[in-house]
């Protein structure tokens, strides 16, 4: 039997982007930094462009656009409080006598975790490879993407006044920031393709099919 991709209908997708919107709009008044805010919020913006523009080439699956529409939530929340105050981690860290707010650790996560899944089906399009090697290239991409964040907040502390780029880059006085934010979006990265991976072939209408002689699981996309 013939298997289609499941994507979401037009109308799924215009609730989406208008609940995306509402939210943006009550998180821009009255930010913790103005500044801070619109540097945050130039990632969302530009995700969110980007599928729209995309829109008539390439349609992810129902899964990928409600992961995508969870983490631009995930980025402007951070934008407004900015990550070293987000709420309620403020309250967990007082509560429970941490160190310090864990908002950016919870996002980096997310960045794998949400982003893993469309990154993935991205690379279908023009990679065919086993599921395995799939699976490598996915998390490998998200640790490319988390080093490159990285990369970002460091131009913007150098080049920013102290005050903007010591927000921004939110480290919190952890010398290990850096290193716990891209490892923490690889692990993200990991523990979407275990819970979602089955998921999301189901999704993409595909059969996984074992050849002769070779050790990995190769996908084949229904049409």
């Amino acid at each position: 039997m013939e298997q289609t991709k499941t994507t979401a209908s037009k109308r799924e997708l215009l609730v989406l982007a208008t609940l995306y919107l509402i939210g943006f709009t009550l998180l821009a008044i009255h930010p913790y930094d103005r500044a801070d805010w619109a540097l945050e919020n130039l990632f969302p913006i530009s995700q969110l462009i980007a599928v729209v523009i995309f829109y008539r080439y390439f349609r992810f699956t129902r899964l990928s656009y409600y992961m995508i529409f969870f983490y631009l939530f995930v980025q402007s929340w951070g934008g407004h409080f900015t990550y070293a105050e987000a709420a309620p981690f403020n309250w967990v860290r007082d509560h429970f006598h941490l160190m310090r707010n864990d908002y950016d650790r919870v996002a980096h996560f997310m960045l794998g975790f949400l982003l893993g899944i469309p990154i993935r089906e991205i690379l279908m399009r023009f990679v065919i490879t086993s599921r395995r090697w799939l699976a490598f290239l996915t998390a490998a991409i998200v640790l490319a993407i988390g080093a490159f964040y990285e990369f970002i907040e460091w131009w913007v502390s150098v080049l920013a006044t102290p005050n903007l780029g010591d927000k921004f880059l939110g480290t919190q006085g952890d010398i290990w920031d850096t290193q716990w934010d891209m490892f923490l979006a690889l692990v993200g990265a990991v523990c979407t393709l275990i819970l979602f991976q089955s998921w999301h072939d189901r999704e993409l209408g595909i059969s996984v099919l074992r050849h002769p002689g070779d050790n990995g699981e190769r996908s084949r996309l229904g049409r």
